[in-house]
């Protein structure tokens, strides 16, 4: 049991890393919910430890534990709704094509009230060098930021809208996309000029 409490108190610290090998010495012990709950504490360190692969895998194993959970353990809709966009043994190139399923749909009204779902899919498809995505969701993202950054005279958000912006820059020019590339950086230039 000092797994467990070890890997809780070194998560909680943030050292994601010291934590791993605690929480996967945990996969095989406890209740099925019990294990649900260490793949998922698993994905979440990989996570954040910028393994985003790993993270998936862990994320399907818990949507996997999920589904295999009996009525006695949880209700069959509840399972359902916990393991959807969870279940399977998929690669990340095609967790990437059904998040950005979900994003398109998310997005469809525009990225207002969105901005941290923006940023990272952002910082996701950068990661994968699916440029073009990547720059897509900064730039919309930043413009939502942006505007509401003037409106409030926020410095700290400016400032973020600025990254946004640079980010979004960065991966249009990656993608091919110089115009896109070119409006990002003026509208991060007309930010840096506000007081």
């Amino acid at each position: 049991m000092s797994d467990l409490l070890d890997a809780i108190e070194a998560e909680a610290r943030g050292d994601f890393a010291a934590a791993l090998p605690h929480y996967e010495k945990l996969t095989t012990s406890g209740s099925a919910l019990d294990r649900v709950g260490i793949h998922q504490a698993l994905a979440r360190c990989n996570e954040k430890l910028g393994r985003l692969k790993d993270g998936g895998r862990w994320r399907r194993k818990a949507g996997q534990g999920y589904v295999a959970l009996s009525d006695d353990e949880m209700a069959r809709d509840e399972r359902q709704y916990l393991a959807q966009d969870l279940h399977g043994d998929a690669s990340l190139p095609e967790v990437a094509k059904e998040y950005a399923a979900v994003l398109k749909d998310n997005f469809s009204g525009g990225a207002e009230g969105l901005t941290h779902e923006g940023l990272f899919a952002g910082a996701f498809f950068r990661a994968l060098g699916d440029h073009l995505t990547a720059a897509k969701y900064l730039f919309d993202t930043a413009e939502a930021m942006s505007e509401q950054a003037t409106t409030t005279g926020d410095a700290n958000l400016r400032e973020a809208t600025i990254l946004a912006y640079e980010r979004a820059m960065d991966s249009a020019t990656k993608a091919g996309r110089a115009d896109v590339a070119r409006v990002a950086q003026m509208r991060a230039y007309d930010l840096k000029q506000m007081t």
